[in-house]
């Protein structure tokens, strides 16, 4: 059988405040998936670069992914994917989210397109549970849809795209420091603040509105986050000195992505300032004795895709 392949782009979980509620899919890195039809099961026969992800497919996201497909489609046949991974584990970037919503359009495409992409989310976002421990779509559906993403409720699924803000420019930093999904969210508080509760919300609703409104300046001014993001900056060795340096290099706003350890800045310059942010942040980092790569990018309005 020939041969497809997926591109699924790395995504920006929470966007600051909007804890498993906002996501957004960001241009320059993500992972790729090859996959072809075989007669039956799900079989993993490649993972590069070397990686410790498991080729058992009941236990990674995209042969999970690829079997709940099967079963929302109805059909006995098989997928067989080599998956090269353009996002680490433990990122922040939504790695395993890349690779679940890149087998799960793969096993669709070959088996005739009968699903939507925003079909997809609920099969990608069950296989991304197995890994984090949570049940939620701030990663898979904007990884999937593009852009922008909003998520009402998790069952049934309801998800909008909030739209676009044309001059973005994002600066993702990513530590040699990994930090996984769900040890991270073992590590919240079960109760909030009444005042953390209403800033959060507050937050979370300007930066939908900014989206909506392609309004930069609003969304730069919306991306703190006082709830989650005190909590799990304690993982992140130098955190408030990498901010505080972005900051005074020109970033707008900066926050941890996901669960981290990766940060993004923004800015809606196109000049040296994304540079220089980016040159802060990583010499910031290198201060404490860590390593990291860098990228300055936009948004992907795309999402998952075929690529040559």
């Amino acid at each position: 059988m020939e041969w497809i392949k997926v591109f699924s782009p790395a995504t920006i979980g929470n966007i600051g405040p909007g804890f498993d509620v906002l996501g957004l899919a960001v241009g320059g890195w993500g992972d790729v998936i090859e996959a072809r039809k075989i007669d039956s099961g799900i079989l993993i026969s490649e993972i590069e670069p070397e990686h410790d992800l498991p080729t058992d497919p009941n236990e990674n996201t995209a042969g999970i992914a690829a079997r709940e497909v099967l079963k929302l489609l109805s059909l006995n046949g098989g997928v067989e994917l080599k998956i090269k991974k353009g996002l680490p584990s433990g990122s922040g970037l939504g790695s395993s989210a890349a690779s679940a919503a890149a087998a799960a359009f793969a096993t669709n495409h070959l088996y005739g397109e009968k699903l939507s992409k925003a079909d997809l989310i609920l099969p990608a976002t069950k296989a991304e549970e197995y890994v984090s421990g949570g049940f939620f779509a701030d990663n898979t559906a904007p990884c999937l849809l593009g852009g922008a993403t909003l998520t009402r409720s998790k069952l049934p699924f309801d998800v909008t795209k909030i739209g676009h803000i044309d001059n973005l420019r994002i600066i993702l930093v990513t530590p040699d420091v990994i930090v996984l999904t769900r040890e991270a969210r073992e590590m919240l508080p079960d109760t909030v603040s009444l005042d953390g509760f209403i800033n959060n919300m507050a937050n979370s609703c300007l930066i939908s509105a900014a989206f909506a409104k392609n309004d930069y300046d609003l969304f730069a001014r919306s991306v703190n986050d006082v709830v989650i993001e005190p909590i799990r900056a304690q993982l992140i060795p130098g955190y408030a000195e990498v901010k505080e340096n972005a900051l005074k290099a020109g970033a707008d706003g900066v926050a941890i992505s996901g669960s981290g350890p990766t940060l993004f800045a923004i800015t809606n310059h196109t000049n040296s300032r994304p540079f220089l942010i980016e040159d802060a942040m990583v010499r910031t980092f290198k201060k404490y004795g860590i390593g990291s790569r860098s990228i300055i990018t936009e948004i992907d309005s795309v999402g998952t895709r075929l690529i040559d």
